[in-house]
């Protein structure tokens, strides 16, 4: 790595980056404590180290290699969904996986970044004039493909999410307000055909559930009342490190992917949850000194979209677990356990290291 890539590195970020690691190890640790089985450890380990390699390529890169590079991205990721569609890997009745034997990888992680990349490059091909209908129905068709296909293996939560980044795209774009509210108008009007045709039954629970928090709890509402009584015992400081009941002996389900938020609150408190929120809020500031300290359009919109997406992740993410959003599967971004989810997500601050303006 050449001394102009090397200032791309971000000190605040990377130590914002490798403290979050750390106290997710802390965390999938006290979830496995008890198996004598430690491969989930090696697994975190090997995860972090492959993110890290891939995040140390990706900052050499620049604004030209994402624009020559964005539809390359896109496609193959695309190819990528519609071969987990026809081949994929199944886990819980879900086809969302390529099983590579050292890692199972899912694809739609991947949209997270190709859509904004591709989005950011159509706008700056059109001197970021939005006022185009011919664009805006470009950026709905690219942004609807790989939310479809994510829909179909069925993962609800992602293909919301890659929709809500092309609605970002657009916004960021300077697209007429107007056409903002008539979506959404017509997005409300089609609610009663999404419900009636588009949703699984388990996706009606969920929904059902978030409005009747007693529906059905031991069943359908089982997991959102145990995840709130693992918050609520853990009171200011938490119950300890390695003392969480609800997670250590599984009453939670998911309680070290999508729902160890709940494992933080337990073990750890009010104090521990302060602490999760005051890193990502640090890391969440430096990227936004970075996105206003850079006077190139290309990269302050990509890096706006890939931070507002990041901040979305989270919000979803702590909505669900403490009951204020239905349960859709979105994990917590770097603290999660989830191999494909972390390298992308540290790819994310890596394309925006890429983007930094040397100083």
């Amino acid at each position: 790595m050449n001394k102009k890539n090397i200032k791309k590195i971000d000190i605040i970020i990377i130590l914002c980056i490798i403290c979050i690691l750390l106290y997710s190890i802390i965390l999938i640790y006290s979830t496995n404590i008890n198996n004598k089985n430690n491969n989930i450890i090696y697994k975190k380990f090997f995860h972090i180290i492959i993110s890290l390699i891939i995040m140390f390529y990706i900052i050499k890169f620049n604004k030209k290699y994402y624009i020559n590079n964005a539809y390359i991205i896109y496609i193959i990721c695309n190819l990528l969904l519609i071969y987990v569609y026809l081949y994929g890997y199944i886990t819980n009745g879900a086809k969302r996986w390529i099983n590579i034997k050292i890692i199972k990888f899912q694809p739609s992680e991947i949209a997270k970044i190709s859509v904004p990349i591709l989005i950011t490059k159509i706008l700056n091909k059109n001197n970021y004039s939005i006022n185009n209908i011919k664009i805006i129905v470009l950026i709905i068709i690219i942004t609807l493909i790989p939310s479809i296909l994510i829909y179909l293996q069925p993962d609800l939560g992602t293909s919301i999410l890659i929709l809500l980044y092309g609605i970002i795209g657009l916004y960021l774009g300077g697209i007429n307000k107007k056409i903002i509210l008539i979506s959404i108008i017509l997005i409300l009007l089609s609610i009663p055909f999404i419900w009636k045709f588009l949703l699984y039954k388990y996706q009606k629970n969920r929904i059902i559930t978030l409005f009747n928090k007693n529906n059905n709890i031991l069943n359908n509402g089982y997991q959102i009342n145990q995840s709130k009584i693992a918050i609520g015992s853990g009171g200011l400081y938490g119950k300890g490190i390695f003392l969480g009941t609800q997670s250590k002996f599984n009453f939670i389900p998911e309680n070290k992917t999508d729902f160890i938020f709940t494992l933080i609150a337990e073990e750890h408190g009010f104090i521990g949850i302060l602490f999760t929120l005051l890193i990502y809020i640090i890391l969440i500031i430096r990227v936004l000194i970075i996105c206003i300290n850079n006077n190139d359009i290309f990269n302050k919109l990509l890096i706006s979209n890939l931070i507002i997406n990041f901040c979305i992740h989270i919000i979803i993410n702590i909505g669900m677990v403490i009951g204020l959003l239905p349960i859709v599967g979105i994990p917590l971004p770097l603290i999660s356990y989830g191999g494909t989810s972390l390298i992308i997500t540290i790819s994310m601050f890596a394309i925006i290291m890429s983007l930094k303006k040397n100083t």
